[in-house]
């Protein structure tokens, strides 16, 4: 089982740490990186959410059925999103999306990593140009429609890129087809694996983390990768979360630790507190271990 970080910045004595690490080269606040390519590194690109332009340009954001704008705060109290959502059908947008897509893999990167590639949720968008595309589809069902654009979406970054690709999945085991237009059985072939987020600000509770994943495991015809969220859970908590996760048949667990302080503390915490040592040492989870007795060697 693979172990990876997300990082905001390049930190390549923390990445030697991990057999994968993630790093965001444009993020939904608009911001673009750059970093030096390595065979761990892979570039995370938000396709879709992109705060900044949907704020300053209503046109292009995603529409409900009802008339509501895809974006954050008080502009969409209903759905709660955290982020803006740009149409996936704005034709200008998706090329200037591809062209930052070859301008990324002329570095050496091994595979380039897709985040908010799909529809914001299960009613959008309604906007005039899905709409007419709709009409010109020759497609009769608007579910099956939404699901053809996602795929022809990331079969185009697969093209241009030329590159294994990755995919970030909401944390929705039945319902990612009808809610954003995924449908991993139709990306399998340009897929190496997909992420899913099981995010928690404690992980007090790690039952609803059983009960997601072993859909997830059951159902994705693609491996699975877990992120979870390692920056306000105490590290016990992250420890819990380990041990859940590790449980089941995945391909790794990739830690969302931006500056890698928690990964920190969970090394040292492993190394010298001795209660936690016993607990992991009698755990039944030979997986849970194998992993936190490699995490222990971090420095």
């Amino acid at each position: 089982m693979k172990l990876g970080i997300t990082l905001r910045k390049p930190d390549e004595k923390l990445a030697a740490n991990f057999d994968l690490v993630l790093f965001p080269v444009r993020q939904v606040t608009g911001q673009t990186s750059t970093a030096n390519a390595t065979a761990k590194f892979r570039p995370v690109i938000s396709c879709f959410g992109h705060t900044p332009l949907a704020s300053k340009f209503p046109h292009l954001v995603a529409v409900s059925e009802d008339g509501l704008p895809a974006l954050p705060g008080k502009h969409n109290l209903r759905d709660g999103f955290a982020w803006g959502w740009i149409c996936p059908n704005v034709d200008e947008y998706r090329n200037e999306l591809i062209q930052f897509v070859k301008q990324v893999v002329r570095e050496n990167w091994e595979g380039l990593h897709l985040d908010s590639a799909q529809f914001p949720e299960a009613n959008y968008c309604h906007c005039h140009r899905c709409k007419a595309k709709f009409a010109q589809s020759g497609i009769n069902d608007w579910h099956e429609w939404r699901v053809s654009v996602i795929t022809d979406w990331v079969a185009t970054v697969a093209k241009e890129a030329g590159k294994p690709l990755s995919l970030t999945v909401h944390p929705d085991p039945y319902f990612l087809r009808e809610r954003f237009g995924i449908d991993l059985n139709l990306l399998k072939p340009y897929l190496e694996w997909c992420m899913v987020p099981l995010y928690c600000l404690t992980y007090d509770l790690t039952y609803w983390l059983d009960t997601l994943l072993y859909a997830f495991v059951r159902l994705s015809p693609v491996p699975v990768f877990v992120e979870l969220y390692a920056v306000e859970p105490p590290a016990v908590g992250v420890l819990k979360a380990l041990a859940t996760v590790s449980k089941f048949p995945i391909a790794g667990v990739i830690f969302y630790d931006p500056y890698g302080k928690k990964v920190r503390e969970l090394a040292k915490i492993l190394r010298e507190n001795k209660n936690v040592r016993e607990l992991v040492a009698s755990h039944p989870n030979r997986n849970f271990r194998e992993l936190a007795e490699r995490i222990a060697e971090w420095r």
